[in-house]
Protein backbone atom coordinates (compact mmCIF):
# COMPACT_ATOMS: atom_id res chain seq x y z
CA UNK A 1 0.00 0.00 0.00
CA UNK A 2 1.29 3.48 -0.88
CA UNK A 3 0.56 6.52 1.21
CA UNK A 4 -1.06 9.64 -0.24
CA UNK A 5 1.65 11.95 1.12
CA UNK A 6 3.34 12.62 -2.23
CA UNK A 7 6.74 12.30 -0.51
CA UNK A 8 7.98 9.02 -2.05
CA UNK A 9 11.62 9.53 -1.00
CA UNK A 10 10.67 9.91 2.66
CA UNK A 11 8.37 6.92 2.39
CA UNK A 12 11.30 4.85 1.09
CA UNK A 13 13.50 6.17 3.93
CA UNK A 14 11.07 5.01 6.60
CA UNK A 15 10.38 1.70 4.87
CA UNK A 16 14.13 1.05 5.09
CA UNK A 17 14.10 2.06 8.77
CA UNK A 18 11.46 -0.60 9.42
CA UNK A 19 13.37 -3.27 7.52
CA UNK A 20 16.62 -2.52 9.39
CA UNK A 21 14.83 -2.10 12.75
CA UNK A 22 16.13 1.47 13.12
CA UNK A 23 12.91 3.40 13.63
CA UNK A 24 13.46 6.16 16.20
CA UNK A 25 11.16 7.04 19.10
CA UNK A 26 10.78 10.78 18.40
CA UNK A 27 10.61 12.68 15.11
CA UNK A 28 10.11 16.33 14.25
CA UNK A 29 8.53 16.72 10.81
CA UNK A 30 9.07 20.21 9.40
CA UNK A 31 7.56 21.59 6.21
CA UNK A 32 4.97 23.90 4.69
CA UNK A 33 1.28 23.12 4.99
CA UNK A 34 0.13 20.52 2.51
CA UNK A 35 3.49 18.77 2.13
CA UNK A 36 2.15 15.56 3.68
CA UNK A 37 3.57 15.63 7.22
CA UNK A 38 0.50 14.17 8.93
CA UNK A 39 -0.17 11.76 6.07
CA UNK A 40 3.33 10.31 6.38
CA UNK A 41 3.12 10.16 10.20
CA UNK A 42 -0.12 8.19 9.91
CA UNK A 43 1.37 5.95 7.22
CA UNK A 44 4.29 5.16 9.57
CA UNK A 45 1.82 4.53 12.40
CA UNK A 46 -0.11 2.17 10.15
CA UNK A 47 3.08 0.27 9.41
CA UNK A 48 3.87 0.09 13.14
CA UNK A 49 0.46 -1.41 13.92
CA UNK A 50 0.20 -3.54 10.77
CA UNK A 51 -0.13 -7.27 11.50
CA UNK A 52 1.69 -8.33 8.34
CA UNK A 53 3.84 -5.48 6.94
CA UNK A 54 5.34 -6.03 3.50
CA UNK A 55 8.80 -4.66 2.62
CA UNK A 56 8.57 -2.08 5.41
CA UNK A 57 5.09 -0.91 4.37
CA UNK A 58 1.59 -1.55 5.72
CA UNK A 59 -0.32 -4.32 3.99
CA UNK A 60 -3.54 -2.30 3.92
CA UNK A 61 -5.79 -5.33 4.38
CA UNK A 62 -5.23 -6.65 7.92
CA UNK A 63 -7.58 -5.80 10.80
CA UNK A 64 -5.35 -3.02 12.18
CA UNK A 65 -4.80 -1.44 8.76
CA UNK A 66 -8.53 -1.33 8.16
CA UNK A 67 -9.19 0.13 11.61
CA UNK A 68 -6.43 2.68 11.05
CA UNK A 69 -8.04 3.84 7.81
CA UNK A 70 -11.41 4.03 9.59
CA UNK A 71 -9.89 6.15 12.39
CA UNK A 72 -10.68 3.50 14.98
CA UNK A 73 -7.33 2.56 16.52
CA UNK A 74 -7.17 3.42 20.26
CA UNK A 75 -3.38 3.23 20.53
CA UNK A 76 -2.93 6.04 18.00
CA UNK A 77 -3.44 9.35 19.81
CA UNK A 78 -3.51 12.72 18.02
CA UNK A 79 -3.25 16.17 19.60
CA UNK A 80 -3.85 19.53 17.93
CA UNK A 81 -4.20 23.11 19.25
CA UNK A 82 -7.07 23.82 21.59
CA UNK A 83 -7.90 27.27 20.27
CA UNK A 84 -4.71 29.25 19.62
CA UNK A 85 -2.30 26.93 21.43
CA UNK A 86 -1.55 23.44 22.70
CA UNK A 87 -1.99 23.83 26.45
CA UNK A 88 -0.14 22.23 29.32
CA UNK A 89 -3.19 20.21 30.41
CA UNK A 90 -3.26 18.56 26.97
CA UNK A 91 0.37 17.48 27.38
CA UNK A 92 -0.31 16.33 30.95
CA UNK A 93 -3.09 14.12 29.62
CA UNK A 94 -0.64 12.88 27.02
CA UNK A 95 1.92 12.07 29.74
CA UNK A 96 -0.78 10.13 31.58
CA UNK A 97 -1.31 8.17 28.38
CA UNK A 98 2.47 7.57 28.16
CA UNK A 99 2.36 5.84 31.53
CA UNK A 100 -0.54 3.57 30.60
CA UNK A 101 -0.16 0.24 28.90
CA UNK A 102 -1.31 0.04 25.31
CA UNK A 103 -4.99 -0.81 24.98
CA UNK A 104 -4.17 -3.47 22.41
CA UNK A 105 -0.75 -5.03 21.95
CA UNK A 106 2.32 -3.16 23.21
CA UNK A 107 2.75 -0.30 20.74
CA UNK A 108 1.56 3.31 21.06
CA UNK A 109 1.92 6.21 18.62
CA UNK A 110 1.39 9.92 19.36
CA UNK A 111 1.05 12.65 16.74
CA UNK A 112 1.15 16.32 17.82
CA UNK A 113 0.02 18.60 14.99
CA UNK A 114 1.14 22.26 14.86
CA UNK A 115 3.65 21.51 17.61
CA UNK A 116 5.01 25.06 17.39
CA UNK A 117 1.81 26.15 19.14
CA UNK A 118 2.71 24.38 22.37
CA UNK A 119 2.92 26.80 25.28
CA UNK A 120 6.32 26.87 27.00
CA UNK A 121 4.82 24.94 29.93
CA UNK A 122 3.41 22.34 27.57
CA UNK A 123 6.71 21.99 25.72
CA UNK A 124 8.67 21.61 28.97
CA UNK A 125 6.18 19.02 30.15
CA UNK A 126 6.81 16.99 26.99
CA UNK A 127 10.52 16.66 27.78
CA UNK A 128 9.84 13.82 30.23
CA UNK A 129 8.93 11.47 27.42
CA UNK A 130 11.73 12.66 25.17
CA UNK A 131 14.36 12.14 27.88
CA UNK A 132 13.21 8.60 28.69
CA UNK A 133 10.98 7.17 25.93
CA UNK A 134 9.11 3.96 26.66
CA UNK A 135 9.71 0.85 24.64
CA UNK A 136 7.44 0.57 21.57
CA UNK A 137 6.22 4.18 22.01
CA UNK A 138 6.63 6.64 19.14
CA UNK A 139 6.12 10.41 18.97
CA UNK A 140 5.73 12.58 15.86
CA UNK A 141 5.81 16.37 16.20
CA UNK A 142 4.56 18.25 13.12
CA UNK A 143 5.52 21.88 12.50
CA UNK A 144 5.88 24.46 9.74
CA UNK A 145 8.87 26.16 11.41
CA UNK A 146 11.24 24.06 13.51
CA UNK A 147 12.88 27.17 15.00
CA UNK A 148 9.64 27.81 16.90
CA UNK A 149 10.12 24.54 18.77
CA UNK A 150 12.19 24.67 21.99
CA UNK A 151 15.86 23.74 21.33
CA UNK A 152 15.69 21.19 24.15
CA UNK A 153 12.93 19.38 22.26
CA UNK A 154 14.54 19.73 18.82
CA UNK A 155 17.78 18.22 20.13
CA UNK A 156 15.95 15.08 21.26
CA UNK A 157 14.14 14.47 17.95
CA UNK A 158 15.24 13.29 14.57
CA UNK A 159 14.37 16.20 12.27
CA UNK A 160 12.89 15.40 8.87
CA UNK A 161 12.38 18.24 6.38
CA UNK A 162 9.49 18.06 3.91
CA UNK A 163 10.16 19.83 0.63
CA UNK A 164 7.36 21.74 -1.07
CA UNK A 165 5.87 19.90 -4.00
CA UNK A 166 7.10 20.90 -7.43
CA UNK A 167 4.56 23.04 -9.23
CA UNK A 168 4.11 20.44 -11.96
CA UNK A 169 3.23 17.76 -9.41
CA UNK A 170 0.79 20.04 -7.59
CA UNK A 171 -0.84 20.99 -10.89
CA UNK A 172 -1.27 17.30 -11.68
CA UNK A 173 -2.96 16.71 -8.30
CA UNK A 174 -5.25 19.72 -8.80
CA UNK A 175 -6.12 18.64 -12.34
CA UNK A 176 -7.12 15.22 -11.00
CA UNK A 177 -9.37 17.04 -8.50
CA UNK A 178 -11.20 18.73 -11.38
CA UNK A 179 -9.76 22.23 -10.93
CA UNK A 180 -10.12 24.41 -14.04
CA UNK A 181 -7.03 24.59 -16.25
CA UNK A 182 -6.73 28.39 -16.01
CA UNK A 183 -6.45 28.16 -12.22
CA UNK A 184 -3.87 25.37 -12.01
CA UNK A 185 -0.70 27.46 -12.26
CA UNK A 186 -1.66 30.14 -9.76
CA UNK A 187 -3.08 27.72 -7.18
CA UNK A 188 -0.07 25.41 -7.42
CA UNK A 189 2.18 28.43 -6.88
CA UNK A 190 0.21 29.86 -3.97
CA UNK A 191 -0.12 26.71 -1.87
CA UNK A 192 0.90 23.10 -1.39
CA UNK A 193 -2.24 22.46 0.63
CA UNK A 194 -4.85 20.63 -1.47
CA UNK A 195 -7.77 21.68 0.73
CA UNK A 196 -6.68 25.33 0.66
CA UNK A 197 -6.28 25.19 -3.12
CA UNK A 198 -9.77 23.71 -3.56
CA UNK A 199 -11.25 26.34 -1.24
CA UNK A 200 -9.58 29.14 -3.22
CA UNK A 201 -10.77 27.65 -6.51
CA UNK A 202 -14.38 27.80 -5.31
CA UNK A 203 -14.04 31.21 -3.61
CA UNK A 204 -15.82 33.94 -5.59
CA UNK A 205 -13.80 36.64 -3.80
CA UNK A 206 -10.55 35.02 -4.90
CA UNK A 207 -11.75 34.81 -8.50
CA UNK A 208 -12.80 38.46 -8.42
CA UNK A 209 -9.48 39.48 -6.88
CA UNK A 210 -7.61 37.64 -9.64
CA UNK A 211 -9.56 39.54 -12.30
CA UNK A 212 -9.09 42.91 -10.59
CA UNK A 213 -5.34 42.41 -10.10
CA UNK A 214 -5.01 41.45 -13.78
CA UNK A 215 -6.74 44.68 -14.82
CA UNK A 216 -4.55 46.65 -12.40
CA UNK A 217 -1.42 45.01 -13.80
CA UNK A 218 -2.47 45.98 -17.33
CA UNK A 219 -2.91 49.61 -16.25
CA UNK A 220 0.49 49.57 -14.55
CA UNK A 221 2.22 48.12 -17.59
CA UNK A 222 0.70 50.90 -19.74
CA UNK A 223 1.74 53.49 -17.12
CA UNK A 224 -1.89 54.56 -17.11
CA UNK A 225 -2.54 57.23 -14.45
CA UNK A 226 -5.85 55.48 -13.69
CA UNK A 227 -3.84 52.78 -11.90
CA UNK A 228 -3.76 54.95 -8.75
CA UNK A 229 -7.51 55.58 -8.75
CA UNK A 230 -8.11 51.88 -9.45
CA UNK A 231 -6.78 51.09 -5.96
CA UNK A 232 -9.58 53.02 -4.24
CA UNK A 233 -12.40 52.15 -6.64
CA UNK A 234 -11.73 48.48 -7.43
CA UNK A 235 -9.18 46.94 -5.05
CA UNK A 236 -9.98 48.37 -1.62
CA UNK A 237 -13.57 47.03 -1.57
CA UNK A 238 -12.05 43.53 -1.79
CA UNK A 239 -9.52 44.04 1.01
CA UNK A 240 -11.48 42.47 3.87
CA UNK A 241 -8.38 41.75 5.95
CA UNK A 242 -4.61 41.39 5.75
CA UNK A 243 -4.92 37.98 4.07
CA UNK A 244 -6.54 39.54 1.00
CA UNK A 245 -3.92 42.30 0.86
CA UNK A 246 -1.03 39.82 0.92
CA UNK A 247 -2.81 37.74 -1.71
CA UNK A 248 -3.29 40.84 -3.87
CA UNK A 249 0.43 41.63 -3.69
CA UNK A 250 1.38 38.03 -4.47
CA UNK A 251 -0.94 37.90 -7.48
CA UNK A 252 0.55 41.15 -8.82
CA UNK A 253 4.07 39.88 -8.20
CA UNK A 254 3.37 36.71 -10.17
CA UNK A 255 2.27 38.77 -13.20
CA UNK A 256 5.55 40.71 -13.15
CA UNK A 257 7.54 37.51 -12.78
CA UNK A 258 5.69 36.04 -15.74
CA UNK A 259 6.57 39.17 -17.72
CA UNK A 260 10.22 38.72 -16.78
CA UNK A 261 10.10 35.12 -18.01
CA UNK A 262 8.53 36.33 -21.27
CA UNK A 263 11.35 38.85 -21.72
CA UNK A 264 13.89 36.01 -21.47
CA UNK A 265 11.76 33.64 -23.55
CA UNK A 266 11.25 31.19 -20.68
CA UNK A 267 7.71 30.35 -21.68
CA UNK A 268 7.60 26.96 -19.93
CA UNK A 269 7.78 28.44 -16.40
CA UNK A 270 5.02 31.03 -16.80
CA UNK A 271 2.36 30.69 -14.11
CA UNK A 272 -0.51 32.16 -16.14
CA UNK A 273 -0.21 30.08 -19.30
CA UNK A 274 -3.66 31.21 -20.48
CA UNK A 275 -2.39 34.83 -20.43
CA UNK A 276 0.61 34.09 -22.64
CA UNK A 277 -0.64 35.93 -25.71
CA UNK A 278 -1.63 38.98 -23.64
CA UNK A 279 1.81 39.10 -22.01
CA UNK A 280 3.53 38.90 -25.38
CA UNK A 281 1.52 41.87 -26.65
CA UNK A 282 2.84 44.04 -23.81
CA UNK A 283 6.08 45.98 -23.97
CA UNK A 284 8.61 43.97 -21.94
CA UNK A 285 10.91 46.54 -20.34
CA UNK A 286 13.21 44.45 -18.14
CA UNK A 287 14.43 47.46 -16.14
CA UNK A 288 10.87 48.55 -15.29
CA UNK A 289 9.76 45.01 -14.49
CA UNK A 290 12.72 44.48 -12.15
CA UNK A 291 12.06 47.81 -10.47
CA UNK A 292 8.38 47.00 -9.93
CA UNK A 293 9.19 43.58 -8.47
CA UNK A 294 11.41 45.35 -5.92
CA UNK A 295 8.63 47.87 -5.20
CA UNK A 296 6.12 45.07 -4.55
CA UNK A 297 8.53 43.27 -2.20
CA UNK A 298 9.04 46.53 -0.29
CA UNK A 299 5.26 46.99 -0.19
CA UNK A 300 4.97 43.62 1.55
CA UNK A 301 7.49 44.82 4.14
CA UNK A 302 5.44 48.02 4.62
CA UNK A 303 2.38 45.89 5.19
CA UNK A 304 4.19 43.90 7.87
CA UNK A 305 5.10 47.23 9.50
CA UNK A 306 1.35 47.97 9.68
CA UNK A 307 1.35 50.76 7.09
CA UNK A 308 -2.20 51.54 5.95
CA UNK A 309 -3.37 49.15 3.22
CA UNK A 310 -4.54 51.78 0.73
CA UNK A 311 -1.26 53.66 1.13
CA UNK A 312 0.72 50.47 0.48
CA UNK A 313 -1.16 49.69 -2.73
CA UNK A 314 -1.15 53.28 -3.99
CA UNK A 315 2.62 53.48 -3.43
CA UNK A 316 3.03 50.72 -6.05
CA UNK A 317 1.08 52.74 -8.63
CA UNK A 318 2.90 55.96 -7.75
CA UNK A 319 6.35 54.35 -8.02
CA UNK A 320 5.29 52.85 -11.34
CA UNK A 321 4.63 56.34 -12.70
CA UNK A 322 8.00 57.62 -11.51
CA UNK A 323 10.23 54.96 -13.04
CA UNK A 324 11.52 55.73 -16.54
Amino acid sequence: MKSDNRQPELEKLFAKSFLTNRLGHAYLFEGARGTGKKELAKWIAQTIFCEQPESGQPCGVCRNCRRMMEGNLPDLIEIEPDGQSIKVNQIRELKTEFSKSAVEGSKKVYIIDQAEKMTVSAANSLLTFLEDPSQDTYLFLLTTVKENILPTIRSRCQIIHFHSLKREMMEKVLREEGIKEENLGILATLTNDLDEAKNLASDDLFQELQNKVWKWFQLLMKKDSMAILFVATDLMPLMKDKVQVVLCLDLLLFHYRDSMHIAFNRLDVIIHQTRLKSYQEMKQDIKRITYQIEVILKAKQMLEANVQTQGVLESIAIQNQLVK
